[in-house]
């Protein structure tokens, strides 16, 4: 009788933490005042400059996806870094978002890179180790579906050809509601402009950029982000390039495109792109 008690205590605290864990709301969350627009049928670009935790302003950029009906892939280019904005323009896309982690100086992703079920280069994970920070991936399946999952070797994404489209990158912020563990690096303990992905159930995929470093907008943590995207619902949620890197573009949008204010010109403006190699592109 007293084993079934404990059981069913642990059962039930167990049931408390995870639910803590998918209910954890950010400081102000509540309170946002978010700007809708639908972009296209599955489409919906969302938009907020506005305060989180009582004191730090943040501009923040959301693009809601519905699966059914629309599709995402990568986009790379291994030869040169470009400008979001022209990336995107030149592949007829609706709206897109920066990816991975990358050589700044002489481009080329520094992860492992899948696009089109194709690896366009030699796997740059020979030329650079994986570091601390890159503990998830961002996937697409034949089926479409994208999943964000924890990072696992190169030799199993080269077997696996179910996934057309992969990208290695971090932190993994959320899998299956519970956040993942974070590393004390200075890329998740300092505040920064950020970009991530989630998903809300099986068809429903959020894009967000949240900008940094000027007056008008603060960035966050990777602690505060976790929390960001449990917010927004997220059962799975994982960090990609973030920093001057950070970019949201819609097509038709006026500045070429790029509804965020990305820093990399120190200005709370939408010119300050950094050329990137590779893209998150939603058709």
């Amino acid at each position: 009788m007293k084993a079934n008690i404990s059981s069913r205590i642990l059962i039930i605290l167990i049931l408390v933490i995870i639910n803590c864990e998918i209910n954890a709301q950010i400081p102000g969350f509540r309170k946002i005042r978010w700007e809708k627009e639908r972009i296209a049928p599955g489409l919906v670009w969302k938009s907020s400059h506005t305060v989180l935790y009582d004191t730090l302003s943040q501009n923040i950029n959301i693009l809601v996806v519905n699966m059914r009906k629309r599709e995402t892939a990568l986009s790379y280019d291994h030869s040169r870094n470009q400008k979001l904005s022209i990336q995107a323009g030149n592949s007829g896309a609706l709206a897109a978002v920066n990816g991975g982690f990358f050589n700044i100086k002489e481009g080329g992703s520094v992860t492992y890179i899948r696009t089109g079920g194709k690896i366009t280069e030699s796997d740059t994970a020979k030329r650079w180790s994986r570091n601390s920070n890159m503990t998830g991936s961002f996937l697409v399946g034949k089926d479409g579906i994208v999943v964000i999952d924890s990072a696992r070797t190169n030799s199993w994404y080269d077997s696996h050809q179910e996934y057309p489209e992969v990208l290695v990158t971090g932190p993994l912020l959320v899998k299956s509601g519970i956040k993942g563990h974070l590393p004390l690096t200075s890329l998740v303990t300092v505040r920064h402009p950020r970009t991530a992905v989630g998903t809300k159930g099986k068809h429903k995929v959020i894009f967000l950029t949240l900008d940094g470093r000027t007056p008008e907008a603060r960035g966050l943590s990777l602690y505060e982000l976790t929390d960001l995207m449990i917010s927004l619902g997220c059962g799975d949620a994982v960090n990609l390039d973030g920093g001057g890197s950070t970019t949201m573009w819609i097509n038709g949008k006026p500045w070429n495109g790029v509804v965020n204010m990305p820093c990399d010109n120190k200005k709370f403006d939408h010119e300050g792109e950094r050329a990137v190699s590779d893209i998150i592109l939603i058709r």
